[in-house]
């Protein structure tokens, strides 16, 4: 009897571990997670694919000797001799703003408002007065700036120097002559000038340049001269200097006048009336023997 109880009692209990087993949550097996999708950065655009890089615009040079001196003159005795049209097409097309690119049209340009930049430093003002100069040996006499410093050593040139200790650079006056086998035409003094201006600009300066030749009276002949602007590099300073050379040929000699000044006083070396060029062009006399 006791051993059925205890038989009965023993299947219960196996019974309710079945049972408990059953209701225990079925596990299955998971497939292996993807590994996240790595994010693919966005490709980089060439930058010349969006914007293509504007040509570099070929330097504006403005003073490219396209000048011509003559537009200085206007006394009666003016010519213009060399108008050169190639020159002054040239310089023409220089002053042209280069062209915008496409993809650029639609932008504003910008300007550079001169009145941001640093104001130059007002020159000095400069007059001058005139003593009458006799160079003996050029059988010449004329008028020129009074104490200023006379050099007359040599037997075909004659020069004054202004002594102002003030100024940067010392302006000079000179007058050569030369004699030739003939009387040069305007077109041979015309290639005189050039020449001799092409080797002054190798004499010491760092930059150098000329102006067309023009036309004018000078040794009541006709004369041609030519302008020029120019630079001298010493230590850190920069000295700006400009001047003015025109060559006549009378009795197969050439006469050659010579004015450099600190650039900047134009007026008074060479373009007024007054002027240190036109006293001595408007003053100059042969003296007779």
């Amino acid at each position: 009897m006791w051993k059925k109880r205890i038989l009965c009692l023993v299947l219960v209990l196996c019974a309710a571990m079945v049972m408990t087993a059953c209701k225990q949550k079925e596990v299955y097996p998971t497939e292996p997670a993807a590994a996240p999708q790595q994010q693919q950065p966005a490709e980089q655009q060439d930058p010349q694919q969006i914007f293509s890089e504007p040509e570099k615009s070929e330097e504006i040079d403005w003073d490219n000797g396209s000048y011509n001196p003559a537009q200085e003159e206007n006394s009666e005795d003016y010519e213009d001799l060399y108008d050169d049209t190639a020159a002054a097409s040239a310089g023409d097309a220089a002053t042209a703003l280069p062209a915008m690119k496409g993809e650029y049209a639609g932008a504003t340009p910008v300007l550079i408002d001169p009145i941001d930049a640093p104001t130059a430093t007002p020159l000095p003002p400069l007059s001058f007065t005139f003593d009458t100069y006799t160079a003996e040996k050029l059988r010449l006499s004329f008028k020129g700036p009074a104490n200023w410093i006379a050099d007359d050593s040599s037997a075909d040139t004659f020069t004054l120097t202004n002594p102002d200790a003030g100024m940067d650079y010392a302006a000079v006056l000179s007058i050569h002559l030369e004699p030739v086998d003939k009387n040069l035409s305007k077109d041979e003094l015309k290639k005189e000038v050039i020449n001799r201006l092409n080797k002054l600009a190798s004499d010491g300066f760092s930059k150098f340049e000329r102006s067309n030749t023009a036309g004018r009276k000078f040794m009541n002949t006709d004369g041609v001269y030519a302008n020029y602007t120019a630079s001298i590099v010493e230590g850190r300073q920069t000295i700006k200097v400009a001047g003015r050379m025109i060559i006549a040929c009378v009795n197969k000699t050439l006469y050659i006048l010579h004015v450099s000044y600190p650039r900047g006083y134009a007026k008074e070396y060479i373009e007024n009336d007054q002027s240190v060029y036109n006293m001595f062009r408007h003053s100059v006399k042969t003296i007779s023997n």
